[in-house]
């Protein structure tokens, strides 16, 4: 007689993965499966390891079957996208005082790590301007960025002023004076501070308009400039002067600023104004 073994192989089984794009929020992130036919027991790693992982990253996943009577193996790759985050400016307007000017930060979730430029470089400026601020999120597990405008005032005193636009050896030689011009301009420097300007650099002179409402006068200047102060006058002769109004029309680091001559009085048709600023 003969001896015979029957062997019953396993049958093949299908195995579909669910959850293979799954989003950081602190917790594991474990795939889910089906198996046709259905109800089979899964083993799955991720990795290598049979825990679920928690962070942002991608990580390969393997699937077998585990029956008495079906056999089947899959794989596939996990995603876990970073969370997003945002970033809240502080700091976006400050004063020139001879040091560089960071903007804050802060973010929610609290606590990230914020990578920033300021015109597309990482050093914060120091000289009074605007420049572009870019903020990105720089975080295992969280993303985001924000973008916002940095204002750097010019210095708001005289003394500040002057030592930023003077050196020592120019101060020496009087050019940092109220009543000198070093650029010529016609403009003396206590007027180009007023204004916002640069006294090395050629300031175009303001020119009157006449309108219906009157002779005028319009500039700009920092806001809150605290030691010197600002008039108009007009004047049928360059004989006496009478004061005029100003009016700021619009505000900001920057405002604008205009002097009007209503002409409602002496001789409309022969007026002069003209801007006065003093310090204490």
């Amino acid at each position: 007689t003969a001896n015979n073994t029957l062997v019953i192989d396993k049958a093949s089984a299908a195995i579909t993965f669910a959850g293979l794009t799954q989003t950081y929020d602190g917790s594991p992130k474990p795939v889910g499966t089906t198996t046709t036919p259905s109800g089979l027991n899964v083993a799955i790693t991720y990795e290598g390891s049979p825990t679920a992982p928690t962070n942002a990253g991608s990580y390969a996943v393997a699937a077998t079957i585990s029956s008495a009577n079906y056999q089947g193996t899959a794989s596939a790759t996990l995603l876990i996208d970073k969370a997003s985050a945002a970033i809240t400016f502080a700091g976006l307007t400050q004063t020139y005082d001879g040091s560089p000017k960071p903007v804050g930060t802060t973010t929610t979730p609290s606590g990230l790590n914020v990578a920033i430029t300021y015109d597309g470089l990482p050093t914060a400026p120091t000289n009074a301007g605007s420049y572009a601020v870019a903020a990105t999120i720089t975080d295992p597990n969280y993303q985001g960025s924000s973008a916002g405008i940095l204002v750097i005032a010019p210095a708001n005193d005289w003394s500040t002023w002057t030592l930023e636009q003077f050196t020592p050896s120019e101060v020496e030689a009087g050019d940092s004076g109220e009543n000198a011009d070093p650029d010529h301009d016609g403009l003396a420097n206590l007027a180009e501070y007023a204004f916002g300007a640069n006294p090395k650099v050629f300031t175009p002179p303001l020119a009157a308009v006449r309108d219906a409402d009157g002779l005028s006068l319009t500039f700009t200047r920092p806001q809150g400039l605290p030691d010197v102060t600002y008039s108009a006058e007009s004047s049928d002769g360059l004989g006496v002067w009478n004061p005029v109004p100003i009016e700021v029309i619009s505000t900001g680091a920057t405002e604008t600023v205009r002097a009007r001559d209503p002409l409602t009085s002496g001789d409309p048709a022969k007026r002069f104004i003209r801007l006065r600023f003093t310090r204490p």
